[in-house]
């Protein structure tokens, strides 16, 4: 990091602003956000399905991750990513709420986007979204948590080899999640997994959102515990749908073609005027 940077970004904390890795289309904005450890290329599958809507589809890496700043004094916590996807967000100059989309710890991120300004946002998309807070007291629940955690509290205590090499430390990351991680984005990812992941407040945020919001749980999926919505969300969850497939902790042909249909069925449900004329002053 140069001198200039480093007293634009820590002295002065201006936004960091995330890499653009897909950026296609016209018309309303759909923002794509990956899960821990991975970058833009997981939606891959999905971003050519869009190629006769009338919209516009971009997908960033998140901070530490892929092409996008690798600030070593962060925190990583999800207000952390949050400020740095809200200031790229503002640079794409949109004119009415956007659609987000996340998988895995992008959901949580997309979450707490929309929590902050719900203004900006149109609808919300969560593929395999890990929740572990806020869930049923019941002893299936808790067994999982806490294996979950102590997995994480292992992880967050090895430590990565040189570049170019793996360790133990990489190879159970890419074991058990199929994430890759290098010695650059090791410390990106073992803040992001103890300070955005396990240290959340989703579910208690999503039922004060107003905006409609699709749950999409991998029924295969052993990242993610899979709960019904009542138990998670409360009662008051008209504006919530859920819908289980069977896949892995993964973004595949057949999820990304279930994600296109619940975010093209956003695109025509048509758009409330609620703020669209401050957007832009918002943004600005």
């Amino acid at each position: 990091m140069t001198v200039s940077e480093y007293l634009k970004y820590r002295v002065l904390r201006r936004p960091l602003r995330l890499h653009r890795g897909t950026d296609t289309g016209k018309g309303p904005l759909v923002v794509l956000l990956h899960g821990i450890g991975q970058s833009h290329v997981v939606w891959q599958p999905l971003v050519p399905m869009f190629s006769r809507d009338n919209c516009r589809v971009v997908g960033f890496d998140l901070l530490g991750f892929g092409e996008s700043p690798i600030p070593d004094w962060l925190d990583y916590t999800v207000d952390d990513h949050v400020d740095a996807l809200l200031a790229s967000i503002k640079k794409l100059r949109p004119t009415q709420p956007i659609i987000l989309v996340g998988h895995s710890m992008g959901c949580l991120i997309a979450v707490r986007l929309a929590y902050r300004r719900p203004d900006l946002v149109k609808h919300l998309v969560l593929y395999e979204m890990p929740i572990y807070e806020g869930l049923p007291n019941k002893r299936r629940y808790r067994w999982r948590v806490d294996a979950y955690r102590t997995l994480y509290d292992q992880i967050s205590a090895m430590q990565p080899v040189a570049k170019g090499k793996q360790g133990l430390a990489q190879a159970l990351v890419q074991k058990v999640t199929g994430q890759q991680i290098d010695a650059a984005s090791w410390q990106p990812y073992v803040k992001s997994l103890k300070n955005t992941i396990v240290k959340q407040n989703a579910a208690a945020e999503i039922v004060q959102l107003k905006m409609p919001i699709d749950v999409l749980f991998g029924r295969r999926d052993m990242l993610v515990i899979r709960g019904k919505v009542q138990q998670i969300f409360g009662t008051d969850t008209g504006h919530i749908s859920a819908h289980t497939i069977r896949e892995r902790h993964r973004v595949t042909q057949r999820a990304s073609l279930f994600i296109y249909e619940r975010v093209r069925a956003a695109l025509k449900a048509g758009q409330t005027s609620t703020g669209h004329s401050r957007l832009k002053d918002l943004l600005s």
